[in-house]
């Protein structure tokens, strides 16, 4: 997994919390790189797991909800450290359209080693289905982003979704007129 997501999630923790909240849970997650990371480095996502089991045991949030807010908080880190790429893109629709066509290829681009999850958006009458499959059970950090997307874009659609038991697979349904 890049190392840019966890630096994201260690920032995460520090913005949400503080930054001493952020150094226990990677003390006591007892992790191999002890949160060295650096954005360009790769490293097991069972290490963001570890964080995410330790946050959510110190911060009596379910873990789940925590990579909610994570997936939330990471899609506005990405409209400023990515401009170039989020800025192409005038409404949440057509974001989530292209997010393998052309995110997920610029990702590549920028990290050639990168595992991206596969998310397929298709739009049939008032309906945006979304399905998101991986080899990571990151489900709920993509339905944070999904949302995050759909209310920085104001999107009025509502948001509903249904996830694997593993967390390696959703779908999200956005349904109704985007612009309310």
């Amino acid at each position: 997994m890049k190392g840019h997501i966890f630096t994201e999630l260690v920032r995460f923790m520090e913005v949400t919390v503080s930054p001493a909240f952020a150094d226990q849970v990677i003390r006591e997650a007892d992790i191999p790189s002890d949160g060295a990371y650096t954005a360009v480095g790769n490293y097991p996502s069972e290490e963001a797991l570890a964080l995410v089991g330790k946050a959510s045991e110190l911060s009596g949030i379910a873990a789940d909800e925590l990579c909610r807010m994570f997936g939330a908080y990471l899609f506005e880190r990405f409209m400023i450290i990515y401009p170039h790429i989020m800025g192409a893109y005038k409404d949440a629709g057509s974001l989530l359209q292209y997010v393998d066509g052309h995110i997920h290829n610029e990702v590549k681009i920028l990290y050639p080693d990168a595992k991206t999850p596969k998310v397929i958006a298709e739009t049939k009458g008032d309906v945006t289905t979304v399905t998101y499959s991986s080899h990571r059970p990151m489900a709920a950090l993509a339905f944070g982003l999904v949302q995050q997307c759909m209310k920085h874009f104001d999107d009025k659609r509502t948001l509903t979704w249904e996830a694997s038991d593993d967390g390696r697979n959703a779908t999200f349904y956005l349904v109704g007129n985007a612009s309310g």
